[in-house]
């Protein structure tokens, strides 16, 4: 019979353990009816003759006494809830004695078959082995499993600490990957554990480990190379091999050469003497970077079945309750004070954590542990755990500073620049450029493979291809720790504005520049004006536009947005070449004007940038305004919406507009109301849209004098038809809401009750 002390379980899975063994005992489905922590029930079972109701108490710290404590509190809710029956299940040892007083208690309700204690609970396992395995972490936990392993482990010399390993599983929680990782396993013999920073690969591996030793495999440590894994192999024994970070901490540079000439065939070498052992396993673990730079660097790992045992571990492994339950256990089985237990439960904050888009278990185990947190004050507890979750950046920082190349930097620096996400090809070009200015700069090689292999290595570990075949960043936090590299060494934001190809990509570098938090970027790009003005002097004449077959495309910034920027930086350094290339800049834009329409939009920002600036324009301000506005009165003419229209007229003075403008005007309403305004119209989609296409309407009307009433009373009229049937579209979508939104409650409610369990 096993011999279980249950220590290892939080209450959450003594709870689940204890319906499993009390369905198989009596034969009935019970339900979960926690919907209070106050209400005295765990689980129901209901029937035509009354209600079953299951109480679990997990007292193993404070024994017979605590748990006795507790039952004189249940007594008078068993009483208002009058169940024909009632089972008590306790992870307590019992003595008979003990079970009298128990059902004294409660009285006929409860009889003493129906108080289950620690024995009584092992009993039900040894009675139900496939429970026992069902619930891997109570026998991986138990004591009995610890010893065996650690004998197994204390066999051959080897680094696996058990006892660690057996802290440990009290916080683990099976994700989709470890069924993953045992099938292949059992298939190939091999697993290798890949995954990004912090989403748990280690402790995958491990667990896997452990599991293996207590089925009497003896683990091997493999600490550097397989050359000492081939020494240690016995045919027909036994034997799990671990080999963590198998590729290295970092992969490229000088070792690359080494690599490819013994490494390789070290790895497929002994990788092959494992699948074909009918005894021996490998579990590997890597960063999946690592792995695609050893990929892309040797051809005979590429074209090996190395790939066949490879289990990526993802954060998507982990579905809403498996979050749900790695935070429960941190929370539970950690040194959190109580009163820093009680700011992660205060009003759900805990939701905020399980649903964050940037949950990561490193981040979970750093929450929790009070050593690294007690110097935060619980008050601010909360909101440190906000800033964490907002930016984790430091998960990957030692990763892109010591794990990867220079050329797959050069390709992050590059997708940063379009904010981290961009088609190939622009993205390809923008890495040679930077690429090639930062080998330059800092003196490291380049080859003509340099993209090809930065892109293998990077894949599916900082990036990412997407639906729409564009390459992005496989995480928020990658760019939270772009924004902290630049911030920390902004020599970074000069290399990418030089390196730039396309003018957005070098404003959207002086735009980080411009933000709270960036100032150090700010003022090393001001002292370093001159180069930045170079910069943008060369990016102001790039193309912009593409003609295909009768269609012209824009894929850069507009003139108007180009000069825009250009003031910007001038008025920030102050420098006459900064200047000076302002004032060039705006006659090329006015010159462009004779053949290209102005672009409305970033023409009335542009109109206001110079009105507000206080830099000294040639020709004078004034001169630089009026070319201005005849050119986006003139490209109002010939067509546009009712916002651009709106913007224009808030922008200029109404003494700027003469005569030749004020005709434009007339000939723009009347392009607008015959081509625009009825697609405007129909595209109103919500209240919002209406008012807004009004109150756009009624602005041109009383500044260009204008009529608009028979525009503006079709806008009311649609409104009304609108706003009839969205009572009826609500009453639906209401409906519909409903419908989804039941299993998502459900969920929710199946949390809440995880955590309400903590304040007991």
């Amino acid at each position: 019979m096993p011999n279980y002390d249950f220590k290892q379980l939080s209450s959450n899975d003594f709870e689940y353990l204890s319906r499993d063994l009390i369905q198989a005992r009596d034969n009935i489905v019970l339900e979960s009816f926690k919907t209070g922590r106050d209400l005295g029930i765990d689980f129901k079972h209901a029937f035509e003759a009354g209600n079953v109701i299951v109480q679990c108490k997990h007292y193993v710290g404070t024994g017979f006494s605590g748990l006795m404590t507790d039952l004189r509190k249940e007594v008078p809710k068993v009483g208002r809830l009058a169940p024909s029956r009632y089972i008590l299940v306790t992870s307590v040892g019992l003595t008979p004695p003990n079970k009298t007083t128990i059902q004294e208690l409660f009285g006929r309700v409860l009889s003493t078959g129906d108080i289950v204690g620690q024995d009584d609970l092992n009993n039900l396992l040894g009675l139900h082995s496939d429970i026992e395995q069902q619930h891997y972490k109570l026998w991986l936990a138990s004591r009995a499993v610890l010893d065996r392993v650690i004998h197994n482990a204390s066999l051959i010399q080897s680094e696996f600490d058990a006892e660690c390993v057996h802290r440990d599983i009290s916080r683990y929680v099976q994700s989709d990957a470890f069924p993953r990782a045992c099938e292949m396993l059992n298939r190939e013999h091999v697993a290798i554990i890949s995954g990004a920073p912090g989403v748990g690969k280690t402790s995958l591996a491990k667990m896997l480990l452990y599991r293996h030793l207590e089925q009497g495999y003896e683990p091997v440590s493999i600490l550097t190379d397989f050359q000492s894994g081939r020494e240690r192999y016995q045919s027909g024994r036994k034997q799990i091999f671990y080999f963590d970070d198998f590729l290295g901490a970092t992969f490229l540079g000088d070792r690359a050469l080494t690599f490819t000439r013994n490494e390789d065939r070290a790895i497929l070498d002994f990788v092959e003497i494992v699948r074909r052992s009918p005894t021996a396993r490998l579990v590997m673990t890597t960063r999946e970077h690592i792995l695609n730079q050893a990929m892309a660097t040797s051809e005979k790992l590429n074209h090996s079945q190395l790939r066949n045992g490879v289990c990526v571990l993802e954060i998507r492994d982990y579905d809403e309750m498996q979050r749900a339950r790695i935070l429960y256990n941190h929370i539970y089985f950690s040194d959190l004070p109580s009163n820093y237990r009680n700011q992660l439960l205060a009003n759900r904050f805990y939701k905020t954590i399980v649903q964050h888009k940037k949950f990561n278990p490193r981040l979970i185990d750093w929450l929790s542990s009070f050593q690294r947190i007690q110097s935060v004050p619980c008050e601010t507890y909360q909101q440190h755990v906000r800033n964490l979750l907002a930016d984790p950046s430091p998960i990957w920082r030692y990763a892109f500073d010591q794990q990867i190349s220079d050329a797959a930097r050069s390709v992050m620096f590059a997708l940063y620049t379009y904010q981290g996400k961009c088609g190939q090809n622009p993205l390809c070009s923008a890495f040679q450029s930077v690429h090639s200015l930062r080998a330059e700069r800092y003196g490291f090689k380049t080859s003509p493979s340099d993209w090809r292999l930065a892109l293998g290595e990077l894949r599916n570990s900082f990036i990412r291809l997407n639906i729409s075949n564009q390459i992005e960043v496989i995480d928020p936090s990658v760019l939270d720790l772009l924004n902290a590299i630049v911030r920390q060494d902004s020599q970074n934001a000069l290399d990418m504005i030089e390196g730039s190809v396309r003018f957005e990509q070098a404003r959207r570098i002086w735009v980080f520049s411009l933000a709270n938090g960036s100032e150090d970027v700010l003022d090393y790009l001001n002292r370093e004006h001159s180069r930045v003005a170079a910069a943008f002097e060369r990016l102001f004449t790039s193309p912009r536009q593409a003609q295909k077959g009768q269609i012209r495309i824009f894929f850069d910034d507009s003139l108007e947005l180009r000069v825009s920027t250009l003031i910007q930086v001038a008025e920030k350094s102050q420098s006459a070449q900064a200047i000076k290339i302002v004032n060039s800049a705006m006659a090329k834009l006015v010159l462009g004007w004779e053949s290209e329409i102005a672009n409305i939009v970033d023409g009335v920002s542009l109109l206001t940038n110079v009105e507000e600036s206080s830099l000294s324009f040639q020709p004078s301000k004034g001169m630089v305004r009026d070319a201005m506005i005849r050119a986006l009165f003139t490209a109002s003419a010939l067509g546009c919406g009712s916002y651009e229209l709106r913007a224009l007229l808030d922008a200029v003075k109404p003494e700027e507009i003469d005569d030749a403008i004020y005709e434009k005007l007339k000939i723009a309403v009347g392009e607008y109301r015959a081509n625009y305004f009825s697609d405007e119209l129909r595209n109103c989609k919500s209240e919002f849209d209406f008012d807004n296409l009004e109150q756009n309407l009624v602005t041109i009307s009383q500044k260009s004098q204008l009529n608009f009433t028979g525009a503006i009373e079709s806008v009311h009229a649609d409104k009304s038809e609108f706003e009839e049937h969205q009572s009826q579209y609500e009453d639906y979508a209401y409906d519909q809401w409903k419908d989804q939104r039941l299993e998502i409650q459900t969920d929710e409610r199946a949390i809440d009750d995880l955590f309400d369990s903590l304040n007991d």
